[in-house]
């Protein structure tokens, strides 16, 4: 067996270990296959957030099972799904050849190389210590750095602590490392990756910062030592933060002259208190609100994002109409917004599904337009400025156009050319086409 094929589904740390998975695929002389149907390996790096992610990888799975019937090639599922539902996935597909949890992942090449019995799936799904991979390129010119693994916060809606465990944070020389050697790769921005990124806190042993180091501790190290060098890496980002751990110190930190971006995704879940209780997020929403006026009073221009859950277990009209009010009141730039759906092994699990499909649907639609609503009008007001962006491709519209996201996470079009592509340029914003800017450069 010498080509894979990598499916991936589900969050930027799935996607980040997915292109970690493929440097170590090359290490050892294998190459991608140029689809699934000429690989001899196939890897399904799965997601269990949400019901409707499982259900699209039980009918990958369904799709797997055919092929193989057509040829001989060896089927691996790895990631949430395969510590979640070991014993479902191996008796309901006995097709799989590899099944791979969140703390096996270190081994899988190791294991693939040294040959599979045919006659028994190879299961790497035993816990233990998370271990970090390095190179998590995701182009020729961006790049995800895990900086810390699981979650201790258990929101009674979410799967995550289950599956990928409690929160590790990864040594501090580490990460340094895997950024120069993505430095030397010519990389020009970095997101740093956590499930709850800014809890960060390393307590062990760095050459350089002796026995703890928080996440602004940690965004000041990599800020400093990549403005020192002069480097190629000209911004930084990071995901996901949870309200309930974002400092004073890391607000005072954005708002300097660094290499980080101006935009933070500030899940807020809901508006109402009763059901931020319930779900079991540690803040109220005057708190949430408090914590906003102090990131808009000291960053400027800073751009903010979020999740809406709408539908969640004993949500009532009020309720509802509260979330409504919190978007008013903070104008999020963005939200991403869905449904609640029960996760069999979640708190909420037991709170049973008390709001009719309907009404979640209606609501999750007025959630929706109201969003439209703020983000045009915001838009509105930056039109004319004139911004830095980094050039990602050429846009699928028009492709004497190219496609650049701004520091606060929006995209812009403007005339150019390929070559163009993994540069920052400055644009001036002229108008807007649907949710995107379009420019010129200046």
């Amino acid at each position: 067996m010498n080509k894979y094929w990598i499916e991936t589904y589900g969050c930027q740390m799935n996607k980040a270990e997915s292109e970690w998975l493929e440097n170590e695929f090359r290490q050892v002389g294998w190459s991608r296959a140029p689809s699934a149907e000429g690989a001899d390996l196939v890897v399904l790096n799965t997601c269990s957030v949400r019901q409707t992610a499982e259900n699209r990888i039980w009918g990958r799975l369904g799709f797997y099972k055919r092929e193989k019937i057509k040829r001989p090639f060896k089927l691996a599922v790895m990631g949430c799904m395969g510590e979640r539902l070991k014993e479902e996935l191996l008796n309901n597909a006995p097709h799989v050849d590899i099944l791979v949890g969140n703390f096996r992942k270190k081994d899988f090449i190791a294991a693939v190389s040294r040959g599979l019995d045919p006659d028994k799936p190879l299961l790497l799904t035993e816990r233990g210590e998370y271990v970090f991979g390095e190179l998590h390129s995701v182009s020729d010119f961006k790049a995800y750095v895990p900086i810390m693994h699981g979650c201790n916060n258990f929101c009674s809606y979410c799967i995550v602590p289950y599956v990928r465990g409690r929160e590790v944070s990864r040594n501090p020389d580490s990460i340094m490392a895997e950024i120069f050697r993505l430095e030397e790769k010519g990389i020009r921005e970095i997101t740093l990756l956590g499930q709850n990124v800014n809890s960060y806190c390393y307590n062990g042993n760095s050459r350089e910062q002796g026995l703890s180091l928080n996440f602004s501790g940690l965004l000041e190290r990599i800020n400093n030592n990549l403005k020192e060098r002069n480097s190629t890496v000209e911004w930084l980002r990071f995901i996901t933060s949870h309200p309930k751990d974002l400092s004073d110190e890391l607000i005072e930190l954005l708002s300097g002259k660094t290499l980080l971006c101006r935009h933070i995704h500030l899940p807020v879940q809901h508006g109402s208190n009763k059901i931020l209780k319930s779900m079991k997020r540690s803040y109220t929403r005057e708190e949430y609100l408090s914590l906003v006026q102090r990131i808009k009073n000291s960053i400027t221009n800073v751009s903010l994002t979020t999740d809406i859950l709408i539908g969640f277990p004993g949500e009532e009209e009020d309720d509802f109409k509260q979330t409504l009010d919190l978007m008013e009141a903070v104008g999020f730039d963005n939200a991403f917004t869905y449904r609640y759906n029960p996760r069999e092994g979640t708190k909420a699990f037991s709170m049973g599904d008390t709001v009719p499909s309907e009404v979640k649907q209606e609501r999750l639609s007025s959630v929706i337009e109201l969003q439209s609503r703020i983000r045009k009008r915001l838009q509105r007001t930056k039109t004319g400025r004139v911004v830095k962006a980094l050039v990602e491709g050429i846009s699928k519209k028009n492709e004497r156009e190219l496609l650049a996201r701004m520091e606060s996470d929006e995209m812009v079009v403007f005339p150019g050319s390929g070559k163009q592509i993994g540069s920052f340029t400055r644009v001036e914003l002229l108008s807007l086409r649907g949710s995107t800017f379009t420019g010129k450069e200046i």
